[in-house]
């Protein structure tokens, strides 16, 4: 053979052996990278279902902690609303408020109205005692009366009140209001 055609065949050769090499080093390496590529997917995927994990348990946590909490709330909205009329529970806050203000009462009348029936059917169905209040004293009591009263532990709510001024240099203003205060039946 030539020398020429010798070149031409170890070279042509030796691409056939770089080819050959280059597809026997690289078969093992991608068979490791298909298991790397695996083992990557299968992490994501636990690290995808820890973190849904861990916000399901804090979203459990914040659950029972408001449960925890509910104790609080009841006892709260038991004294907002009471179970029951209560009615000298209710004259005690009124006489309270009523010294609190400084004012006189000139008669005090208690009056169970129907129950209230709302759009929203509540668990318990609401019933309303009313209080007749007659009341005296000066102009600024009477208005702080008015706004204690409102703003009391139990929900109360001034339905009508009827000022009277006093005529006289020494008379004392009235009022005379009516007051829903609410329970449950």
């Amino acid at each position: 053979m030539r020398v020429s055609t010798k070149r031409i065949l170890s070279i042509v050769f030796s691409g056939v052996f770089f080819i050959a090499a280059i597809y026997v080093f690289t078969g093992p390496i991608q068979d490791e990278m298909k298991t790397i590529n695996d083992k990557r997917a299968k992490l994501a995927t636990q690290q995808q279902l820890y973190t849904s994990q861990a916000q399901a348990i804090e979203q459990v946590q914040k659950l029972i902690s408001s449960f925890q909490g509910s104790q609080n709330v009841q006892t709260t909205a038991g004294f907002a609303m009471p179970n029951g009329e209560q009615a000298v529970s209710a004259l005690r806050q009124v006489e309270a408020i009523g010294r609190a203000a400084n004012i006189a009462f000139g008669s005090v009348k208690f009056k169970s109205a129907p129950p209230r029936i709302g759009a929203q059917q509540f668990l318990k169905k609401l019933g309303v005692l009313e209080v007749d209040i007659t009341a005296s004293g000066d102009y600024a009591n009477l208005k702080d009366f008015l706004r204690k009263l409102e703003t009391t532990i139990r929900i109360a709510n001034v339905k009508g009140f009827v000022f009277h001024p006093g005529m006289l240099r020494n008379a004392k203003d009235s009022i005379e209001v009516t007051v829903e205060m609410y329970y449950q039946m």
